[in-house]
């Protein structure tokens, strides 16, 4: 029987090197709690909350990062799926203006988020900028390299570049006095492995010389992408985001804290969806088989994120004070109504990205649920408790505001 079930997995959403992709994520997410356990530690509440707001910044600038890969992998399986041979050499280039263009908008407004977030020194968020470029190629060649079926390759790159490379180069940095910004130079120097890991694995298909169609990404995908995947990723972190703003520092990384935890739940979703995104891509959404693909990642993604926020749940207390120390002990109180959240978030994903495949403006929902959750916030944010609540409420009701459709 498990045999059977193997091989049926193997070759539905998980078949095509898309196993070593689940496995090279799940390493990845294990380090980043390490590399959060290790700077906890050392930096205390109040600064770990500093690197809380600035990897929150982090996860915004990723989107249009996310949306290029979305973007690129829907262009690529136009090739792979008509057998076309196709260079990236263009696409690579304006990805590098891209980047570089954002990077200096970003670090011309450092003084203003510095300000909003009482960081203290424009430094951190000043490094930040230089990451914008490397994650903008590296989506790039992640997207095609996914639009291939090449998860192996990804997988390696994502695996030791966000893995041990961070891990081992953060906690090194934070002890050598760095602080805030060694944590931020660390995620910096990670970045700049993965990118030039897939780099070397697209080597081909970005050498101008190769004879074949150029990749292009349609204005409109591009677009979508990044308006769908910024309201989801918007939605995520704007509660840690305003407890920053709203809360005493060393509240606000209490918060941060029970947040990261309650994000486990979020883990196995992340990973399935982004192995299943070219199957629904490749019949936009709609096909049979791009139905059957849905349907097998939204079993996997609602059964596992309900199990993992259950055991969250369970063993809160353990789980903080293994992950972070006994000076993170308040946050105990919202891992659990946070990690049901992150389940509702982890299965939104999944309906987001199957929107995007139909090109559909419903994936741009969630922006409905970051605007109730800033309204609540700001109305509410009496404890931290109170914030997770109104997260779990938002969660829900945006969940049902874009599955509803999704299931039509």
């Amino acid at each position: 029987m498990i045999a059977a079930l193997w091989s049926r997995l193997v070759t539905g959403i998980l078949g095509r090197g898309a196993v070593s992709f689940l496995v090279a994520i799940a390493g990845v997410n294990v380090s980043n709690f390490l590399f959060h356990i290790v700077i906890s530690r050392l930096l205390g509440p109040a600064h770990y909350g500093a690197v809380g707001a600035i990897l929150s910044i982090l996860s915004l600038l990723a989107v249009p990062v996310g949306a290029a890969q979305l973007a690129v992998t829907q262009a690529v399986m136009g090739h792979t799926s008509n057998s076309q041979s196709f260079s990236l050499s263009s696409l690579i280039w304006r990805a590098v203006l891209v980047g570089f263009f954002a990077m200096l908008v970003f670090a011309a407004l450092t003084p203003t988020f510095d300000g909003f977030l009482h960081i203290g020194s424009p430094l951190p968020l000043l490094l930040v900028s230089a990451w914008i470029p490397l994650a903008t190629v590296g989506a790039v060649l992640q997207g095609a390299l996914i639009g291939e079926y090449r998860f192996r390759a990804v997988a390696f790159a994502l695996f030791v570049g966000g893995g041990p490379v961070r891990l081992l180069f953060g906690a090194l940095m934070v002890l050598a006095g760095y602080g805030v910004t060694g944590a931020v130079i660390a995620t910096i120097f990670a970045q700049a492995f993965s990118t030039g890991s897939l780099l070397f694995s697209a080597r081909q298909k970005v050498r101008s010389q190769i004879h074949g169609s150029v990749v292009r990404t349609t204005r409109r995908d591009m677009t979508l992408s990044i308006a769908a995947l910024g309201s989801y990723t918007t939605l995520i972190g704007v509660d840690t985001f305003l407890a920053r703003h709203f809360f005493t520092a060393t509240v606000a990384g209490q918060y941060a804290a029970g947040a990261v935890a309650a994000h486990i739940a979020l883990f196995v979703p992340g990973a399935i969806i982004t192995v299943t995104f070219p199957h629904l891509a490749s019949g936009e959404g709609t096909s049979a088989s791009s139905r059957k693909a849905f349907i097998e990642a939204l079993k996997i993604t609602a059964l596992l994120g309900i199990l993992t926020a259950g055991g969250l749940t369970v063993l809160s207390s353990i789980v903080v004070h293994l992950l972070f120390g006994s000076s993170y002990v308040a946050a105990i109180a919202v891992v659990g109504l946070l990690a049901f959240a992150s389940a509702a978030f982890g299965v939104l994903s999944l309906f987001v990205y199957l929107h995007l495949a139909r090109r559909s403006l419903v994936a741009l929902v969630p922006w409905f649920g970051v605007a109730l959750a800033i309204l609540l916030i700001s109305l509410h944010h009496q404890t931290m408790t109170s914030v997770a609540v109104i997260m779990l409420i938002v969660s829900f009701v945006t969940l049902l505001a874009t599955g509803i459709p999704a299931l039509d």
